[in-house]
């Protein structure tokens, strides 16, 4: 029993000693859970690490970002400086233009000399723009990749932390703990800055340079300074008032009317001009008072009234080749002052001028020694008439480059379009001009054929120009018709008609708004002598 009784408490003894199954649970579970709870805290530090490196990461992206628009900005601000310097050269080129050479190569050289500030500046701008772009990726980058080490550090810390707790677990139970891979943060890549284009457009000089021969035959600027400029067209208003006077030296006939005067008139002159580089447009009125009006040579008075009439008005365009010009205004064509321009009518007189008429023409430059202009005319209401007008004019030809020639024709022959009956006319001339000393004394010619089909006149004229310092020009020039008488090419009585008559004239600016001009010639086509006076003061 006594055994028994030991073996017994033994037994229970033991039993007793040994540990519960919770107990044993509890002791193998409890590293786990350790293990556990280290891996969850370890993700949640990482994923603000995430969070904050992102955050890093998106601000250095908008500061990338500002910093591009900065350099935007910059160049934005680099192109209206490019466009200010185009204006800028354009002016200069529009001052250019109207000066004389020296000031043409002073403008052209300011041209240069902003164009290069300009592409100076355009190319800092780049630059700059360039380097902020630059330095907005290696911040971005740099952010990147800081965040990126902090996120990796991170998870090798949490792996560190796991893999320990699995060690201390592993001799009750096997724990199996695998931690999720962290993303890495990608770098958002700053927007490219806006590019600034350097070039600049030439503004000085065409491509195409034109012959020497065409660019010295270029005739004068119309408009010197103008008024105002409107899209590259310059326009100037020029106004003046002209007072004439004539008075005759009766030698072959009485003075009928005793008259202090045989001529005074005078009118006022309006006109608007417009140009460019191509093209050129004129509007000009007279205006005519009636106490200072003539009808006519004898100095009668006309319609008591004012009046005015459109002496001009026509629109050029055209290029180094070809141009064409339409509108009104005369085609008064003389070497001298008081002969001349025969294929438009005869016609002689103190400042003389041929009527406006309404016209197309053609201007053609078919070689460099010659330019040709083909007119076509009426005065016709209906245009039930109407006139061809053709000029060749021949320049620097070989062996005769001082001399300049004109051939030129005119017939009346779309008469016939509309009667059949109509009396044809045909006209033409042969002018010579030769600056003997340019800008000083010059030589001129002219001869034509009048009426060719019916009644032959040929009047011929030669003349000679003088340029003085204190007289701007001095002309002497003589005209012979036979059988004036004959042809009715005259005024006055038909008894003292002469073949030969002469005439002199003087130009001077007396101030830089009043001119004067004076002439001493034969009175019509008679015997008779004539002083003209002619005054002309410029308003604007």
């Amino acid at each position: 029993m006594k055994k028994m009784f030991l073996a017994t408490c033994l037994l229970a003894a033991s039993v007793f000693a040994a540990p519960s199954a919770e107990d044993v649970k509890a002791v193998t579970e409890k590293p786990a859970v350790e293990a556990k709870t280290a891996v969850t805290k370890a993700k949640t530090a990482t994923t603000k690490k995430k969070a904050k490196a992102k955050a890093k990461v998106e601000k250095a992206a908008d500061n990338a970002k500002a910093t591009a628009a900065a350099a935007d900005t910059k160049a934005q601000e680099a192109a209206k400086a490019t466009e200010a310097a185009k204006a800028e050269a354009a002016d200069a080129k529009t001052e250019a233009k109207a000066a004389v050479a020296e000031k043409a190569q002073a403008a052209d050289a300011k041209a240069q000399e902003t164009n290069k500030a300009v592409e100076a500046k355009a190319e800092a701008a780049k630059t700059e723009a360039a380097a902020a772009e630059v330095k907005a990726e290696a911040a971005v980058a740099e952010q990147a990749q800081a965040a990126d080490a902090k996120a990796q550090e991170a998870n090798k810390a949490v792996e560190a932390k796991a893999e320990a707790a699995k060690t201390e677990a592993a001799p009750v139970a096997e724990v199996k703990a695998p931690a999720e891979p962290v993303a890495e943060a990608k770098a958002q890549e700053a927007a490219p800055a806006v590019q600034v284009s350097t070039a600049v457009e030439a503004t000085s000089e065409p491509a195409a340079t034109e012959p020497a021969s065409t660019a010295g035959r270029k005739k004068k600027k119309m408009i010197e300074n103008a008024v105002f400029t409107v899209n590259e067209i310059d326009f100037d208003i020029n106004a003046d008032f002209e007072l004439e006077a004539g008075k005759v030296f009766w030698t072959s006939e009485s003075d009928e009317n005793s008259d202090n005067l045989e001529t005074w008139n005078g009118k006022a002159n309006l006109a608007i001009l417009a140009e460019t580089n191509n093209f050129k447009g004129k509007l000009a009125v007279a205006f005519y008072p009636t106490d200072l009006r003539d009808d006519n040579a004898k100095g009668e008075t006309g319609a008591a009234e004012d009046y005015f009439t459109l002496d001009e008005a026509w629109a050029y365009q055209g290029n180094n080749w070809f141009s064409f010009k339409v509108g009104r205004w005369d085609n008064t064509d003389k070497n001298g002052d008081y002969f001349g321009g025969y294929i438009d009518g005869y016609l002689n007189g103190f400042l003389s001028t041929q009527d406006p008429e309404n016209q197309f023409e053609f201007g053609f430059v078919p070689t460099e020694n010659m330019d040709i202009a083909l007119s076509f005319i009426s005065k016709s209401t209906h245009l039930n008439k109407g006139d061809l007008r053709l000029v060749f004019n021949f320049h620097d030809l070989p062996s005769l480059e001082l001399l300049e020639f004109q051939l030129g024709y005119r017939s009346n022959v779309f008469d016939k379009v509309h009667d059949s009956d109509a009396k044809i006319k045909h006209n033409a001339s042969l002018k010579v001009r030769a600056p003997i000393i340019p800008n000083f004394f010059t030589a001129f010619g002219e001869a034509a054929l009048l009426d060719i089909s019916d009644d032959l006149a040929v009047p011929f004229t030669l003349g000679v120009e003088f340029n003085f310092k204190t007289v701007d020009r001095v002309i002497l020039e003589a005209e012979c018709l036979s059988n004036r008488r004959k042809h009715g090419y005259f005024e006055g009585n038909p008894k003292h008609v002469r073949a030969l008559l002469g005439a002199i004239y003087v130009e001077k600016a007396l101030t830089d708004r009043f001119s004067l001009s004076a002439g001493y010639h034969s009175y019509g086509a008679t015997k008779d002598f004539m002083l003209s006076g002619n005054l002309v003061g410029r308003i604007n």
